[in-house]
């Protein structure tokens, strides 16, 4: 990757971090699809910024968007567009494609388990070989990536065919409550921001064929044989992965490498990998989680881990000491030292700095409120 590429890649990964209040993973998601060219599922309850983040994503790529709330009643004309009277008149089979999904580069599906068997046989063609039919021949897309969202995961036999070709699944949990302030205070400007791109359309598609080269390598790589190892403890454990997903997700780790500005697929972008891919639903996340930390695979989600503790620690103890007294200032300080000696000692991990960053914003906060308290308390002696 050059370094001008590289350089936009990590600013659109920061820029929606700002944007999103503990989306991280999420992010990583949706951008491991967008550079590998895979299907993605975000799988939550109404209200968690699915639609947003692909929209905000969309328009900092500068990409054509293509959004559709899918029904049982969809049809085929409202997604691929209607057909052309005067073509047809003629006999000719051609659809009026404006504003359309085969003008989009970046489409978003909501609800995607509520279409019909029709809808989704169009969709399996247009994943699997990014085309739509046209008259008597095919015609190709201009499509990045299709991404999806349902509010659960479907238990319906006949959605498990699509479900398996959906290759990065992401599960969405609301804002935790530490996050409240903050989600409110970006919340309220978000949907009428207006967002200059960050990165165009064709250096997208240049990072793809890097992705592609790199997933390409893999069979030489040494992170292969930790793979395999992976694949054993999971299928101990009952894990099950089809042969389709257990190469797509190779794929997946070669895009998070190009993500964190790798060299090659590292034993951290792997373990991302097996979050996304190798799991069914949530309970399979924790057993994912499980084989990540027994073959050691992740070299960060311990510091994650401890950072997201001190932060909330830190959450708790701001709201306590806004009403509190001398011993929640106390506290407060406490915390708010033991956090910044903490930050002291972090590795150097690109992985973890969108979560240094909000418990920066959470220290910064603590030491205006330790100062202004301290001036009320001191100043009225």
């Amino acid at each position: 990757m050059n370094s001008i590429s590289d350089a936009k890649l990590s600013e659109l990964k920061l820029k929606l971090a700002d944007l999103f209040v503990q989306r991280e993973s999420e992010i990583t998601a949706v951008l491991s699809g967008l550079l590998a060219g895979e299907p993605v599922i975000l799988i939550g309850d109404v209200g968690t910024a699915k639609t947003i983040l692909i929209e905000k994503m969309a328009e900092l790529i500068d990409a054509k968007y293509f959004y559709y709330l899918l029904t049982r009643f969809t049809e085929p004309d409202e997604i691929l567009g209607p057909l052309d009277i005067n073509a047809l008149r003629e006999g000719k089979y051609v659809r009026r494609v404006e504003g359309r999904l085969p003008e989009a580069e970046i489409v978003f599906l909501d609800e995607v388990f509520k279409a019909s068997s029709a809808i989704r046989n169009i969709l399996l063609d247009i994943i699997l070989n990014r085309r739509y039919r046209s008259g008597d021949g095919f015609v190709e897309l201009p499509m990045l990536t299709m991404y999806t969202a349902s509010n659960e995961v479907s238990s319906d036999s006949e959605d498990s065919a699509f479900y398996d070709r959906l290759t990065v699944r992401c599960f969405v949990k609301s804002v935790s409550e530490d996050g409240w302030s903050e989600l409110i205070e970006k919340g309220t400007v978000l949907e009428d921001l207006k967002l200059r791109p960050i990165i165009g359309v064709k250096e997208v598609r240049e990072l793809q064929k890097l992705v592609m080269d790199r997933f390409k390598k893999l069979p030489e790589s040494r992170v292969v044989q930790i793979y395999l190892d992976a694949l054993a403890s999971l299928k101990q454990k009952g894990v099950k992965i089809s042969d389709r997903r257990k190469i797509k997700l190779l794929k997946i780790a070669s895009a998070i490498s190009v993500i964190y500005g790798e060299k090659e697929v590292s034993p951290d972008s792997l373990a991302e990998a097996l979050r996304f891919v190798a799991v069914h639903d949530e309970d399979d996340v924790r057993k994912v989680d499980q084989v990540i930390f027994e073959l050691g695979l992740s070299s960060y989600y311990k510091h994650i881990q401890r950072i997201q503790t001190v932060n909330s620690e830190l959450q708790n103890a701001i709201k306590l000491t806004k009403s509190g007294g001398i011993d929640e200032l106390k506290m407060l300080s406490t915390i708010c030292n033991r956090a910044n000696e903490m930050l002291e000692d972090l590795p150097d991990n690109p992985r973890l700095m969108p979560y240094i960053r909000q418990l920066k914003g959470s220290i910064h906060r603590a030491k205006d409120i330790l100062d202004r308290k301290k001036a009320e308390i001191f100043g009225s002696l």
